[in-house]
């Protein structure tokens, strides 16, 4: 068998470019666009938000109507008593003037609760790209696999062929015949495999990014987002890694948590108006209308309570010590996420040049096994053995060069690099920022936006 014919069929991988294919940034972009985790997420941080609005109402006055009316029916021998009604409106407004700071600590505490939560999501944007960018290679792999164990397929099939012609006329031997027929059948079974595979990948393509994979394409341009060492991965990573930056905002928040529980102990002063109008009336005779305003300022100082308030500080304080304990577990673990994450990258790179070293060696093998089994020194069984080694190689390096782009998304991840900004992608940028000042800012609307 021809040389040229062989490097046809085991040299084809679905890696090629195509001109019109769907990139992997388009991809990732799909999914942070359409998929409904990330969007959930979203909307579980306006949630969030609203904890600021709710903490700033602890500055703001409160005004309510309060109106009654009674009607009295008396059957009673006592004199001086009539049946009559009385009625009466109000307007009432209370301004909080001072509470121990507690308004002013739970602001802040919500502040850093929403930019914990910012982070989270930020980290999940960071997760769904990268299930994103895991499918989407995946993918890749196996339609590269499949194309080699389909041109493996018609390859062995013809090397059978040929063996069952070469016996008719006595030149090899049944079990030459019988060994041909056996990796021919192997052959087929590995092609059906990676065809399973295949629809596999593509339907969890489906369900991360929300389309059908179409002509995807080798993502040369990844790399270039990868950092060149180590200490420069780790170094982006303490100032941008998102799990260590939530832990650190969420431990902010239990500081403020505790100033704002410990002001229940301190005095507790407001302002209070009310306008008035009543009128009474008995027997039919109706007394003037009473109208009347008063204000004045109320101010409680708490002796005890009970005890209820000092539990909140204690509580408070033990939950502080936990978001001390977390910001240096998220530290300990963004560390070893990149050192990790690193050495996975260069190790499969290494492992990408030492395939194709090898799949050149398995290929000058092949050439010298068939010549030398054409000469009657080697057997059919020795040359399908070449064919399976480098086969085997074909698709080694087809995995390796799929493990070497996700273990460097896994290390863009553990940096905080992977999201939609870092990355430029053509998408409309979600600002979780700008939804929450104009969220803290609301007094009156009771409508969301989405």
């Amino acid at each position: 068998m021809k040389k040229t014919f062989l490097f046809t069929l085991l040299s084809v991988t679905a890696m090629s470019l195509n001109a019109n294919a769907a990139t992997i940034f388009e991809a990732m972009g799909s999914a942070y666009t359409n998929n409904p985790t990330l969007q959930a997420q979203r909307a579980y941080v306006r949630a969030v938000d609203e904890n600021v609005a709710i903490a700033k109402s602890g500055f703001r006055p409160t005004l309510a109507l309060q109106g009654s009316y009674s009607d009295a029916h008396i059957n009673t021998d006592a004199p001086n008593v009539q049946d009559g009604y009385d009625e009466s409106i109000a307007a009432v407004v209370t301004q909080p003037i001072f509470n121990g700071f507690s308004t002013r600590n739970s602001v802040k505490a919500a502040d850093h609760t929403v930019k914990a939560e910012q982070s989270n999501l930020s980290n999940v944007e960071q997760e769904i790209l990268l299930e994103a960018s895991t499918a989407y290679l995946n993918v890749l792999r196996d339609e590269a696999i499949l194309n080699l164990q389909t041109n493996n397929e018609k390859l062995l099939k013809k090397r059978m062929e040929e063996t069952k012609e070469r016996f008719n006329v006595g030149e090899v031997t049944r079990t030459d015949v019988a060994q041909s027929e056996a990796r021919y059948s192997q052959a087929r079974s590995d092609r059906i495999a990676a065809e399973g595979n295949l629809a596999a990948s593509k339907a969890v393509y489906v369900q991360v990014i929300g389309q059908q994979p179409d002509k995807l394409e080798e993502p040369f341009g990844i790399a270039e987002l990868f950092p060149k060492s180590i200490e420069d991965a780790i170094s982006y990573a303490r100032n941008n890694n998102y799990a260590l930056k939530a832990a650190k905002s969420a431990l902010n928040a239990q500081v403020y948590n505790v100033a704002a529980n410990t002001g229940a102990l301190l005095p507790q002063v407001d302002f209070s108006a009310t306008a008035s109008r009543g009128q009474e009336q008995y027997y039919g005779m109706q007394d003037p209308e009473t109208n009347s305003f008063k204000w004045g300022v109320n101010m409680t100082v708490p002796l005890y309570d009970a005890g209820s308030d000092r539990a909140k500080i204690r509580q408070s304080k033990y939950q502080k010590w936990q978001a001390q304990e977390a910001v240096l577990e998220a530290e300990r673990a963004m560390i070893s996420s990149v050192s990790s994450n690193w050495e996975y990258m260069v190790s499969n790179l290494a492992r990408i040049s030492s395939v194709k070293d090898q799949i050149r060696a398995y290929e000058i093998a092949l050439d010298g096994v068939q010549q030398e089994e054409a000469l009657g020194n080697r057997t059919v069984l020795d040359v399908l053995d070449a064919y399976q080694a480098l086969l085997n190689s074909n698709v080694e390096e087809v995995e390796a060069r799929r493990d070497y782009y996700v273990s460097g998304m896994q290390l863009l991840l553990s940096m905080g690099k992977l999201t939609a900004k870092d990355l430029k992608l053509a998408v409309n940028l979600y600002n979780a920022e700008k939804y929450s000042d104009e969220t803290s800012g609301k007094w009156l609307s009771i409508s969301v936006d989405k």
